[in-house]
């Protein structure tokens, strides 16, 4: 499978994320606190039935042949090594994925779906842009062009509201964007482990979290039977099986690409949103999704060319 196709699908995922928790929250079918929850311990019961059922050799190497990965050993392929790097990697990213998670969730209770998108994946682009030059890296001029109609894509797709979202939901969505840029970056860093392993980490990490901090999130009397369906769709396909999917896109992904490539995030929840959930879809944003998309594709050509 190619890196494009598998970043695509990851990238839709993310989408339905906020499409799922936006619809959820505006129904009233759930609290933002149980939707977190819920989200959480069925994305964690996910990825442990996923490890569990690719832990024979064979599954591995089909997985890892298929996908373009290197084989790794069988200590990479555990959870719980005996070393202090297993529960650094439970707890840093357990917390990276609980801090945006919840932000993600409360941000969502007034903001619109493709207002909270871009937000998010704009503070997510940010972040990694700024840790990539932080690195030293430059950028070719293929890749300067790209990144520049990029950004100025999404600059302009923000000026028509961007002083209409509510500033503390605003915030909390800017807090799990940085979040969810950190916990990308640690995914990038274990590029010779599992990323299945990687990410059922983090959910571990992140359900620990969860569990301790359950009284003062769930609330049972605001659950309807249509807000938990919400819920547990985005713990198990849209976060569970797409960060999976997410972290195999990353070990052939350099860190600029991989930031750049989450700027369609905030297109694909814009449309959906004016198709799904009756959301506005101007003239403006058509236009400047053309820009965002094509500078994105000029980086991944760029990187090639260089």
């Amino acid at each position: 499978m190619s890196t494009g196709l598998i970043t695509f699908i990851a990238m839709v995922a993310f989408a339905a994320n906020s499409l799922l928790c936006r619809f959820a929250l505006a129904q009233f079918a759930i609290d933002p606190g149980s939707f977190t929850v819920l989200r959480i311990l069925s994305g964690m019961f996910t990825l442990l039935f996923i490890h569990v059922v690719n832990r024979k050799p064979e599954s591995r190497n089909i997985e890892n042949r298929e996908l373009g990965i290197k084989p790794h050993s069988g200590q990479e392929d555990t959870l719980f090594s005996s070393g202090k790097e297993s529960v650094e990697a439970i707890l840093s990213g357990g917390l990276a994925l609980f801090i945006y998670a919840i932000g993600f969730s409360y941000a969502y209770v007034e903001l619109a779906a493709g207002t909270g998108a871009l937000l998010l994946f704009g503070a997510v682009q940010l972040t990694m842009i700024a840790f990539h030059l932080y690195q030293g890296n430059s950028l070719n001029r293929y890749e300067s062009s790209g990144l520049l109609i990029a950004i100025l894509g999404f600059v302009f797709l923000m000026l028509p509201s961007a002083s209409a979202p509510d500033m503390k939901s605003a915030l909390m969505m800017v807090l799990a964007g940085i979040s969810w840029a950190v916990l990308t970056l640690l995914g990038k860093r274990k590029v010779g482990a599992s990323p299945r392993v990687s990410m059922t980490q983090s959910f571990l990490g992140a359900a620990f979290l969860t569990l301790i901090l359950t009284p003062w999130m769930l609330n049972i009397e605001q659950i309807s039977l249509q807000g938990a369906l919400w819920a547990l769709l985005s713990g198990v396909f849209a976060s569970g099986i797409g960060y999976v999917i997410w972290y195999l896109a990353l070990t052939n992904l350099s860190v600029l690409q991989a930031s750049v490539a989450q700027l369609s995030v905030p297109i694909i929840a814009l449309v959906a949103g004016a198709i799904l959930l009756g959301e506005l879809l101007s003239i403006t944003v058509m236009v400047t999704s053309v820009m965002i998309l094509g500078g994105i594709a000029l980086i991944f050509w760029g990187k090639k060319a260089d």
